[in-house]
């Protein structure tokens, strides 16, 4: 069986949803006298979390979505003034409105959520209040409280962390098991965490150039949510409860905040919001616009981008043909009518309008993305490899959606070794290490491995043979 994280345990009140084991890689997390995770332990475990979340939770693999959110997160990061190390902002395919942190710098923003926010101010105040749970270092802290937890009790908990990534009542009854020791003390801490984020989030939205009321009024939206619906209380407030003194207390905060801020500064957020609703539900959208035969720009953009994943390309066409010039964002517009083309099979037309944008919006990571991705379906497989080699060596993480993409580009070239190694480490960074060893196996055997190929193979084979070893006990 696989060693259990002691550190891992209550993680309800940061809104972890994630089941994990330790592996003997990771450093020892101390005794009863070892004090709080330091830095280094937090980011090797937030490491080893990454992979997992990527191996049990739905990832949006829209590049789009993808870079909006990781763009949003960046922004504020870079006005937290305690941030450190790398930070991951992850999208979770999961209409729950919800958030979490982790540590290694990892947050996640639920779909739900991002549809249940009423503008970008607000969604920001949701992922400053995160990375301030990660900056103030809660779950160290978390963890010096709670040290002397036995195997036992983690092991109950580290089940309802999992049952609740399927269904948040059966994880909610699974954690509460788990919890004989001291719950009124790790209640009281957990509350005591929650308003540190609200104070230092406020900070971050305000350095950030938000509005510092949004995050008072994306807490009052969350109640307004439950009202006369008990059993449709939001997954939000179930890890992260709201109470009328913590909306005074935030609300108290933003009014003593002088200055003029914004609450959309991107113009992003609306467009965004409705991509996201349109991949998650495509045909809700189209009938949302069919009965209210709204000519909003919006609303017609996302009844499009429907059409598009349903592969209806005509009527996509029609309903951008209606978004007048100017009123939506230049870049989002552009982008559309290229998937447009994509699903006409148009594909010189679409990559030709990639390279007019790659020359206005040099090196962006969306464009270079859908560059590689209709390179690929235009038969063009070596350019697509190319450039997603490009794009990973400015990852600090490689993107599991990448590394798939240019197994899959390089398959189709014939390039057996290298189809295998990207195979390989796209399992090793879901957590998969045993398939990602037997990948890495079959690269070093491809007829076209070089002596070059067969060297860097086997050293990433020795690392995941490792991992998955550790990963076993």
């Amino acid at each position: 069986m696989k060693k259990l994280l002691a550190g891992l345990f209550l993680l309800a009140g940061l809104a972890f949803t994630v089941a994990y084991g330790q592996s003997g890689r990771l450093p020892e997390l101390g005794d009863a006298s070892g004090g709080l995770l330091t830095p280094s332990e937090e980011l090797e475990l937030g490491r080893s979390l990454l992979r997992e979340i990527r191996r049990v939770m739905p990832l949006v693999d829209d590049p789009e979505v993808a870079f909006y959110i990781d763009a949003l997160g960046r922004r504020l990061v870079s006005n937290a003034p305690d941030a450190s190390g790398t930070f991951h902002f992850l999208t979770i395919d999961n209409s729950q409105v919800n958030a979490f942190a982790m540590p290694g710098g990892i947050v996640g923003m639920h779909t739900g959520l991002i549809v249940a926010a009423r503008d970008e101010a607000e969604l920001a105040a949701v992922i400053a209040h995160e990375i301030a749970h990660i900056t103030q270092r809660h779950i160290a802290r978390m963890y010096a409280r709670g040290r002397d937890v036995n195997f036992a009790t983690g092991l109950a908990i580290l089940a309802g962390i999992l049952a609740a990534s399927i269904d948040p009542e059966l994880g909610q009854a699974a954690i509460a098991g788990g919890l004989a020791f001291g719950m009124q003390s790790q209640i009281d801490y957990t509350r005591s965490n929650e308003a540190e984020a609200d104070r230092v989030g406020i900070q971050i939205l305000t350095s950030a150039g938000f509005d510092p009321h949004a995050m008072a009024d994306f807490f009052e939206r969350m109640q307004e949510l439950t009202r006369g619906a008990h059993d449709a209380v939001p997954e939000y407030l179930r890890t992260h409860p709201v109470t009328l003194g913590r909306i005074s207390d935030a609300r108290g905060r933003a009014e003593q905040i002088p200055g003029d801020f914004t609450r959309d500064d991107t113009l992003l957020f609306d467009w965004m919001q409705a991509r996201v609703r349109a991949l998650s539900d495509p045909q809700r959208s189209i009938r949302n616009q069919e009965a209210r035969r709204s000519d909003s720009p919006v609303q017609l953009y996302e009844a499009a981008v429907a059409h598009l994943e349903l592969r209806q390309p005509d009527a996509a066409e029609r309903l951008l043909s209606r978004i007048p010039a100017g009123e939506a964002p230049t870049l989002v517009l552009a982008l559309a009518e290229i998937a447009l083309l994509r699903r006409q099979d148009r594909f010189t037309q679409a990559l030709e309008r990639l390279e007019q944008l790659d020359s206005v919006y040099p090196g962006h990571p969306v464009i270079r993305h859908l560059q590689a991705r209709t390179h690929h379906e235009a038969g063009q497989h070596r350019e697509a490899v190319r450039i997603v080699e490009q794009l990973l060596r400015q990852q600090a993480t490689p993107d599991p959606h990448l590394l798939r993409l240019k197994a899959d580009a390089a398959d189709a070239d014939g390039r057996i070794a290298i189809s295998r190694e990207a195979m390989a480490e796209y399992f090793f960074h879901r957590g998969q290490y045993t398939e990602a060893v037997r990948q890495f196996d079959d690269a070093l055997v491809a007829r076209d491995a070089t002596p070059r190929d067969i060297e860097r193979i086997e050293h990433k084979r020795d690392t995941a043979r490792q991992v998955a070893r550790q990963d076993a006990r």
